[in-house]
């Protein structure tokens, strides 16, 4: 049992498994007749799954030992099986240690030792990683973290080897079946996170909080005006031409008491003060203006609902140029953006949820701010230029040469090739800090601010996303600053860009990925204990419930989980790298409080 002299420690390790079926996310959640219908046919396939694992990964194991020895017993048979091993598609790290066996064979002794291989592994409870091959840029990424990492070995592709992992990584949605995993198992994606990742589903959710109007809604406004066409044609027709109609009063001449929503919602576009001298920031938004009053320009920014990248979009000052094929989102333009050096730019946050219901998340302390590569304007002339108003990589970087141009004795431009060369059309939080503070603006303002957007949009996205407890998600979060230094949520990405075009992003994407595995830390545990346990114990049917009792399942679960008890919620993360809880805390719980105030008073 590998329970070793350490008496009291065992204690306790039911507790948050009561009984073999609690075990497995089926068992742990409210269990329903039709759980306990199948209760035993889940418990044997269970078994099955990880005795099969047991049998696979011993017999490798056993080759290796043999395959391994000095070099003149290797058979040419050897060499073959490993040849073709290698050459068959992703065959992981099993794949490296037999190219060892060939090399073996085939070079000329060196002066060289060869790496032993590791003895104090056990490959039974090892932990094994899984990441989906159809995105090379995402399975470059994560497998170069966890080769990095110790005790961490690649799941043999191709050998049938189901849900067997400690963690596995998707680009998309993950094709599994949750509920079959044991509890602690994890999966970068929630089930349910289309309601926070998909603009149409996030409106729904926001609507719910700001329809009543008033100063709550006010609270929870984190996104410019927004409507989903075809079904909100209308009303999004007549917010167009209300805006039309106090543009007109605002050249005509009496005052206006708000030029409607430049800055998304409702107020005027006052320009910030230290930003005006330093590069303009409000500059941009002198769109005609008489009596000292500004017109808003009436500009919508329109996209497909499920796109990501930058794909289809449009800005429009024209009702005429609504057109729409699929579920589209019409969105009101933030037309007075904090400009840097005269260019728009948003920040790529990211985000990684541990817990929905309850709310557990972190924020990661390093980014992008993401440039345009031609100044900005709200002029009609430029309003189908995409350089000048979409801040997406995807798009900017066919502009990059353009960074690299302009007079080498400006420091603005020498500034902005030297960040071409290191990141693109990107730079990573550190720049955009001292940017920012040279301009007059206070970072920790800026970041306080980003926060809470982030916090309200998971706040309103929760009610509809269930507890998980196998679930972990890395957000890319889209965050944009105004002039009067007011933070919107343009959209959350479910599954953020992991390319590594420019040096920029290795030296932010890596150590991200690397944070992210660290702080889910998905917990070791013995496959072949826990299919001795299922085995013994669905052999033992006869006696009641918990065979064995509490003292037994205690002893089970420590040889089963090497002694190391799951994190529980609300207990930090053993390794935080670089990032900072948000959730639970004193941030969230003030959002949570007018949550409550809101729907109580209806």
């Amino acid at each position: 049992g590998g329970v070793g002299g350490s008496g009291g420690d065992v204690k306790g390790f039911s507790e948050p498994y009561p009984s073999l079926a609690s075990i497995f996310t089926w068992g742990a959640q409210q269990q329903s007749a039709e759980t306990s219908q199948h209760k035993e046919r889940y418990l044997r396939e269970a078994l099955q799954t990880f005795a099969q694992f047991c049998e696979i990964i011993g017999s490798l194991e056993d080759q290796f030992k043999s395959d391994l020895a000095p070099a003149d017993h290797a058979t040419p048979n050897a060499t073959q099986q490993a040849l073709s091993a290698i050459n068959s598609r992703g065959a992981g790290l099993y794949g490296v240690f037999l190219k060892g066996i060939i090399d073996k064979m085939s070079d000329v002794p060196q002066e060289r030792v060869p790496r032993p291989l590791p003895t104090a592994q056990n490959v039974f409870s090892m932990r094994y990683y899984k990441v989906v091959q159809n995105r090379t840029e995402v399975y470059d990424i994560v497998t170069r973290v966890f080769h990095r990492m110790e005790g961490w070995e690649e799941l043999p592709h191709g050998l049938g080897l189901s849900n067997v992992w400690n963690l596995c990584w998707t680009w998309s949605k993950p094709k599994l079946d949750y509920s079959r995993l044991c509890s602690w198992q994890k999966v970068n994606h929630f089930p349910e996170n289309k309601h926070l990742t998909r603009k149409d589903c996030l409106k729904r959710c926001i609507d719910r909080y700001t329809r009543t109007g008033g100063k709550l809604a006010q609270f929870f406004t984190v996104c410019p005006r927004t409507f989903v066409l075809p079904k909100e044609y209308t009303l999004f027709i007549e917010c167009f031409a209300k805006i039309e109609e106090e543009n007109e009063e605002a050249e005509g001449g009496p005052p206006i008491g708000s030029a409607a929503g430049s800055a998304g919602e409702g107020g005027t576009t006052s320009g910030f003060g230290g930003a005006t001298a330093a590069g303009g920031a409000a500059s941009a938004n002198a769109a005609g203006t008489k009596n000292g009053k500004k017109k808003a320009p009436n500009l919508w920014i329109m996209k497909p609902a499920g796109s990501s990248r930058g794909r289809g979009i449009q800005v429009i000052n024209d009702v005429g140029s609504v057109h729409y094929g699929e579920l589209t989102i019409i969105q009101q333009y933030i037309s007075n953006p904090f400009l840097l050096g005269s260019f728009k730019w948003d920040m790529r946050t990211y985000v990684t949820v541990t817990s929905f219901n309850p709310l557990e998340a972190f924020i990661y302390r390093d980014g992008f701010a993401r440039f345009t590569t031609v100044p900005f304007s709200t002029d009609a002339s430029d309003i189908e230029n995409k350089f000048v108003h979409l801040t997406n990589s995807s798009i900017q970087r066919h502009n990059e040469d353009a960074m690299l141009q302009g007079g080498s004795d400006h420091p603005d431009a020498r500034a902005r090739a030297q960040d071409a060369i290191l990141g693109g059309t990107k730079i990573a939080f550190g720049t955009l800090r001292e940017r920012l503070r040279a301009v007059g603006v206070d970072w920790d303002l800026v970041w306080s601010r980003m926060i809470e957007a982030i916090l309200k949009s998971l706040c309103m996205a929760e009610d509809h996303i269930p507890a998980q407890s196998n679930s972990f998600e890395l957000f890319g979060y889209d965050l944009l600053l105004d002039t009067r230094l007011r933070i919107w949520l343009i959209e959350v990405n479910s599954s953020p860009s992991m390319g590594q075009e420019h040096l920029l992003d290795e030296q932010v994407k890596q150590p991200l990925i690397n944070d992210t595995i660290r702080l889910v830390d998905p917990i070791a545990f013995d496959r072949r204990r826990l299919a001795e346990v299922l085995h013994r114990r669905l052999d033992k049917k006869g006696s009641s419930g918990a065979a064995g009792g509490r003292q037994q399942m205690d002893i089970d679960m420590y040889s089963i989980l090497l002694g190391e008890p799951p994190r529980k919620f609300g207990e930090l993360p053993r390794h935080m790298g670089n990032y900072e809880r948000i959730a639970p805390s004193e941030a969230y719980d003030n959002i949570a409080r007018m949550r409550g105030m809101l729907f109580n008073r209806q």
